[in-house]
């Protein structure tokens, strides 16, 4: 959850360039995407906006211009006090509506809520995201994520790291803010955003009443890294290696605490715990779920398996056979 801003004729002519025929694979079949039909600069000078034919806008917010200006007219003052004034009246007064607030608004309160202090990583992290210019790469990615699973008008915003640890966050129906890391690269943003975009679509028409327990969560986690997977192959996650042997046991230890929602079990499942539990346990887990239920029921659309309740997807899976 980062992005860069050159806009003008010179932006828009290599985002236009890039708007190519992509041909990507969902569930068992191929499927040509095209559907991009305008880019334009917004009103904003930090956005850049894009239409699908379906009428779904595409908004990719340079947001981490405002922190750069921050930072700039930080340095005049050694008081914390002014600093969040600062941090307040330049960065959070320009994005916060359109970047953190939402229903998940939780994840990111403390990004809201506390300037950086680390002033030097700040201005490396914006420093690299306007020579990365990402803001292609990220539109790309939204383009192609609203191709297969459409949803209401996405603002995706692109952020220095400051004071948070992931990646990219889903803030609520039509909000995604990417915190962009020194390791991303291409394939690893596009992941990113596809991951993030199929929260947004999915808090925007299935999250009433949905049950945060350990197996909803596993499941909600699992269902963003098949989308994206469909995508853009693989997910970083499975490249954490994990012995199927370990896998199982592992399963066989959590499966009789899958309605549990207490939270430092179901933290410790889903994020891993560096020891018992391997790094991001509960999406790979929820990756391997989603995986096999799409390949025993290939007739099955994505809205379709991103609409089913965690207990009857991981029920009609095929995954507890998989494992034996």
């Amino acid at each position: 959850m980062r992005y860069l801003i050159i806009l003008g004729l010179t932006l828009l002519s290599i985002l236009i360039g890039c708007d190519t025929e992509t041909s990507n694979r969902v569930n068992n079949k191929k499927t040509d995407t095209s559907t991009l039909t305008e880019i334009t600069s917004n009103k904003n000078e930090y956005i850049i906006e894009a239409t699908t034919e379906g009428g779904q806008t595409l908004r990719i917010f340079s947001a981490y211009e405002y922190v750069e200006e921050f930072v700039k007219k930080v340095e005049e003052t050694d008081e914390w006090n002014k600093q969040k004034k600062m941090w307040n009246n330049i960065v959070m007064d320009h994005i916060q509506e359109a970047c953190l607030s939402g229903e998940y608004s939780h994840l990111v309160k403390e990004y809201v809520r506390t300037p950086p202090r680390e002033l030097k990583k700040v201005k490396d992290d914006i420093t690299m995201l306007q020579a990365a210019e990402p803001e292609k790469t990220v539109l790309q990615a939204l383009k192609e994520s609203a191709d297969l699973l459409p949803g209401e008008d996405t603002t995706v915003c692109l952020l220095p790291r400051g004071n948070v640890d992931y990646g990219g966050v889903n803030v609520g129906a039509g909000k995604v803010s990417v915190f962009y890391f020194p390791h991303f690269n291409k394939e690893r943003l596009k992941q990113t955003v596809a991951h993030e975009y199929h929260h947004s679509v999915w808090t925007e028409k299935f999250a009433r009443n949905y049950e945060w327990d350990l197996l909803g969560s596993i499941i909600f986690e699992g269902k963003a890294e098949y989308f994206s997977s469909l995508l853009y192959g693989e997910p970083v996650v499975k490249t954490y290696h994990m012995e199927d042997e370990q896998e199982k046991k592992l399963w066989n230890q959590v499966k009789s605490s899958l309605d549990t929602t207490e939270n430092e079990l179901v933290n410790t499942v889903l994020y891993g715990d560096g020891t018992e539990f391997p790094y991001s346990f509960g999406y790979i887990i929820g990756y391997h779920i989603v995986r096999n239920y799409a390949d025993n029921h290939p007739e099955t659309t994505i809205e379709e398996w991103t609409k089913l309740s965690p207990e009857i997807l991981y029920e009609e899976s095929g995954y507890e056979e998989s494992l034996k």
